[in-house]
């Protein structure tokens, strides 16, 4: 039987090809997920020693991004 290599290309290939891939992408995320968490929390318990008690990065701490002048590039209407 043929070999075929993945060309990245997906809309060239059968939709059951295409099911197939997407499980295995999904399969191959889900086993990686548990390293990444453990590195957030490294990351997370590094940087509450510069401020135990505080977010240290909050976007939405001070309102959302649409308010204000940040997404009209004005200054804000009183």
């Amino acid at each position: 039987m043929e070999e075929k290599k993945c060309t990245g290309d997906c809309l060239r290939c059968s939709f059951q090809q295409q099911v197939y891939c997407a499980a295995q992408h999904g399969h191959a995320t889900l086993a990686v997920m548990p390293a990444l968490v453990a590195r957030l929390d490294r990351i997370e318990a590094a940087l509450m020693k510069f401020a135990p008690a505080a977010d240290i990065i909050n976007p939405l701490k001070d309102g959302d991004a649409q308010g204000g002048a940040g997404a009209e590039n004005r200054a804000p209407e009183i």
